[in-house]
C-alpha cells in the first residue's frame, strides 16, 4: 500500500477502536521514526492517541483501565491513553505528550484538543525533558555501542535526536521539534552536516538490522553533548508547582462539552 492508503487503513483502524472501546479519540498521531523524518524501509507506523470515556467511567470506585493497546504487529505499533492518565503525566512534565503534540503526521484531532494544547506549555519542565532525552542517550550508548567497531546505524539517529532536542531546550526553554531535519538544520554543527545528511541516505536505504563502521566525529558530538547537559543538570533549579487546578479545569470542561457523544449506557 502506498502511503495515502496506509493513512487511511489507520484512520479506519481508530474508528474502529472508538466503537469497540466506547470511547472518544481526541487526538491521533504518529511518534515514531516516521514522524521524526528517518525512518527505515521496513520501520512500523507508531499511532499514538488520547481519548476520553462516558462521564460515569470516572466515578466508579474500583481501579479502571486507563491504557488501550490495540495492535502490535510488524506493520503497526497503536495505543493510547485516557485523557485522565496524559493529564497526570502532563503535571509531570512527561516528555512524550509535548512529543505528540507537535507530530508533523496527525491521523484526527478535535476541537477538545484544542483546549489542552492551550495550556501544554504551563506545565513544561526544561529540567525534567533534559534529564529524558540524556538518559536515553547515555542508555542507548551503552547497549548499542559500548566497546564495538560495527553498530546499527538507527541508535545514531536516536541519539542524535535527543542531543539535537537538549541543545533546543537548552537555547529555547521550549519542547523541541520532532522533525529531524529542523533540528539538525538549527542546533547541528556545521562541519557534521554532510557526515550525518550521508548517514541519512545511508539509512533510509538500510534494513533496521544491518549495520556499518562507527563514525568517529558524530561519537564524539554525541559524548560533548551529554556531558554538556549534565554539567547543566548539575547547577540547582526552582521546583516547578504543579497546577492541578488548571488540570482540573480542562478535565471536567472535556467532559461537559456538547460534542461529548459517547453512549452513556456501558
Amino acid at each position: 500500500m502506498n502511503g495515502n492508503e496506509i493513512t487511511q487503513e489507520i484512520k479506519a483502524k481508530l474508528s474502529q477502536i472508538e466503537q469497540q472501546e466506547n470511547i472518544r479519540i481526541l487526538y491521533a498521531c504518529e511518534s515514531g521514526s516516521r514522524a521524526w523524518g528517518f525512518a527505515s524501509p521496513d520501520s512500523d507506523y507508531d499511532v499514538r492517541f488520547v481519548y476520553i470515556r462516558p462521564k460515569d467511567f470516572y466515578l466508579k470506585l474500583e481501579n479502571t483501565r486507563d491504557t488501550l493497546e490495540c495492535e502490535l504487529n510488524e506493520i503497526y505499533d497503536i495505543s493510547g491513553w485516557d485523557i485522565k492518565k496524559m493529564l497526570r503525566l502532563l503535571n509531570r512534565s512527561n516528555p512524550s505528550i509535548f512529543e505528540w503534540s507537535v507530530s508533523p503526521i496527525i491521523y484526527k484531532t478535535t476541537e477538545e484538543w484544542n483546549f489542552v494544547m492551550q495550556i501544554l506549555g504551563n506545565h513544561f519542565s526544561e529540567t525534567k525533558a533534559l534529564y529524558h532525552y540524556n538518559s536515553i542517550t547515555k542508555n542507548n550508548l551503552r547497549r548499542y555501542f559500548n566497546d564495538k567497531t560495527e553498530v546499527k546505524y538507527k541508535p545514531y539517529f536516536y541519539n542524535l535526536r535527543q542531543c539535537l532536542s537538549c541543545e533546543w531546550i537548552l537555547d529555547r526553554k521550549s519542547p523541541p521539534s520532532i522533525v529531524f531535519d529542523t533540528l539538525k538544520e538549527q542546533y547541528l554543527p556545521k562541519e557534521l552536516q554532510d557526515s550525518v545528511n550521508n548517514l541519512l541516505e545511508l539509512k533510509k536505504s538500510m534494513e533496521e538490522k544491518e549495520t556499518g563502521p562507527r563514525i568517529k566525529e558524530i561519537d564524539l558530538y554525541i559524548d560533548t553533548v551529554v556531558s554538556k547537559v549534565e554539567k547543566y543538570l548539575e547547577k540547582p533549579t526552582k521546583k516547578r508547582l504543579s497546577d492541578w487546578d488548571e488540570l482540573n479545569g480542562i478535565f471536567l470542561r472535556l467532559l461537559e462539552e456538547k460534542k461529548q457523544v459517547i453512549s452513556q449506557s456501558s
